[in-house]
């Protein structure tokens, strides 16, 4: 397990700001030299989520036979309720995200997945294996998501929204995750695949 120092952090910019609205998620997606991988959680958290997201999939490698260009689209999924993050989701639909448009969609079952190329998880009770190695990017602020078998797990640190990695778990399923994303990882964890235990 390796910490990113806060220097290194620091070096890649501070232009990501709090206070995001729907509307400014969906104008713009902040190039990675300009987002310090954290920002401020506020009352616009879930439009915030929303835009991590985006630079989540936007530096993120999918295998040939799963990439969006190869599918015509970038297929966002959401699993459980959250009306906010289901609205700033939706708002980011026709959104150009590597040479296509972000299509969204609601899966009831993990079994649902196949075929998303990002997965927020937004309900507990899961068992990340039943995703296996699908090359599926899950993303979640559950506590703990990035050591139970999830990718990515946003993380609320100090009144700010950061976010953790699991570099094993996104190998084994296939995706190859930006260096530089890495570098503004709060944590980056070279754990197991996905495996039993429900979240």
């Amino acid at each position: 397990m390796t910490t990113t120092s806060a220097a290194s952090r620091a070096s890649l910019g501070r232009r990501f700001r709090a206070g995001w609205t729907v509307r400014l998620a969906c104008a713009v997606v902040p190039g990675l030299l300009g987002w310090s991988g954290a920002v401020e959680a506020g009352p616009d958290e879930s439009a915030v989520q929303a835009a991590f997201v985006l630079n989540f999939a936007k530096f993120t490698e999918w295998p040939p036979a799963s990439q969006p260009g190869r599918q015509g689209a970038m297929l966002l999924c959401q699993f459980g309720v959250r009306d906010e993050l289901t609205q700033a989701f939706r708002a980011l639909e026709g959104r150009p995200l590597q040479g296509v448009s972000i299509q969204w969609r609601k899966v009831n079952r993990l079994d649902e997945a196949r075929g998303c190329h990002v997965l927020f998880i937004a309900e507990s009770g899961l068992s990340m294996v039943q995703l296996g190695a699908l090359p599926v990017l899950t993303v979640s602020d559950l506590p703990g998501f990035a050591q139970q078998g999830g990718v990515i797990g946003l993380v609320r640190q100090s009144g700010r929204l950061r976010f953790e990695v699991n570099r094993g778990v996104a190998q084994s399923a296939g995706l190859r995750l930006s260096a530089d994303l890495l570098s503004l990882a709060m944590t980056v964890l070279d754990g197991p695949a996905r495996r039993e235990g429900a979240m």
